[in-house]
């Protein structure tokens, strides 16, 4: 049975020599199969690591582990080891970049895994995937030596039918401003999450794991983000019909946590439907996204949304 690991944190140690500064670590994630037998690093199989989430002792990551669990063995044994991310790994956000491209909100991409230079070690876990997916709400958190917590949730992997690749293009329309800036003249530096939804209805559970995060446009109340591309098998389990997805829409922060503007459920289907007929500036079909006050902050205008098999 192949199934997807996903991984976030909570509180982690701070362990950044820029600490005393108030800077915090830019943890990610390493994932290697192992045997119950084990110990030797160079005997484990590599399956890659996270992103890199900048500044965050809370990480969220979007990155998604799918594997194969023996079901008649029940023994899928694997050690995720967090480190922080030094210097060297986070080049490519060069103040060239970010004007050109817009900084990842928090989060960058880590180079190939032989270029990594592994930071300081945030803590190390061994886990079981038969184990994780017989537990309530199919997650299991473990304190780490370091300080904090990971939390790692595991899932059956193909849930639906569908396949293919999931080709959206999204723009913003009228988000609203919530920065102040100086003389009043600053703008938001909107991105936005794609995240799927599991339930356990039988122990009440409901998450929302991301799957995916946009670059952000600095000083815009109109974004217009990259276009994006994600296996169905990841975005939505392979249920474009009945999978419940969200995209919420934040205001990037260079020094502090990123802030929540609002959010709009939808699903693979809903997105496909809502596709613009009158152009990138169109609100005829655009999506209402919310606050928690069910205040309307903005639309999400979908310039494509297609599936390729």
């Amino acid at each position: 049975m192949k199934v997807q690991v996903h991984l976030r944190a909570e509180k982690l140690g701070n362990v950044s020599r820029g600490r005393w500064r108030g800077k915090k670590s830019n943890p990610y994630a390493k994932v290697a199969l192992t045997s119950e037998s084990t110990t030797v690093a160079s005997s484990m199989v590599d399956l890659g690591c996270t992103e890199i989430i900048k500044n965050n002792l809370n990480p969220r990551w979007m990155t998604i582990f799918t594997l194969e669990h023996d079901e008649s063995n029940g023994w899928t044994p694997l050690r995720i080891t967090v480190h922080d991310g030094i210097a060297e790994n986070l080049l490519h956000h060069s103040k060239e970049n970010i004007s050109r491209n817009g900084a990842q909100p928090n989060a960058v991409l880590p180079l190939p895994s032989r270029s990594v230079k592994e930071g300081t070690k945030m803590g190390e876990v061994d886990i079981e995937v038969g184990e994780i997916l017989k537990m309530e709400g199919q997650e299991k958190k473990i304190d780490l030596n370091e300080g904090g917590s990971l939390f790692v949730h595991i899932t059956k992997s193909q849930q639906g039918s569908d396949t293919g690749m999931f080709i959206c293009h999204i723009r913003g329309l009228d988000i609203k401003n919530i920065e102040s800036g100086l003389l009043g003249l600053g703008a938001i530096d909107p991105y936005f999450e794609l995240s799927k939804k599991f339930v356990d209805p039988d122990h009440g559970i409901t998450r929302w794991h991301v799957v995916y995060r946009s670059e952000n446009i600095p000083n815009s109340i109109n974004p217009y983000w990259s276009p994006f591309e994600i296996d169905i098998e990841r975005l939505c389990n392979g249920d474009c019909q009945g999978k419940e997805l969200k995209i919420a829409v934040w205001d990037y922060e260079n020094w502090g946590e990123d802030r929540w503007l609002a959010e709009v459920e939808v699903s693979v289907a809903e997105l496909r439907k809502s596709v613009t007929k009158g152009g990138n500036a169109s609100r005829e079909n655009a999506l209402r996204v919310e606050d928690e006050n069910e205040e309307v902050m903005g639309l999400l205008v979908v310039l494509k949304a297609d599936i390729i098999s």
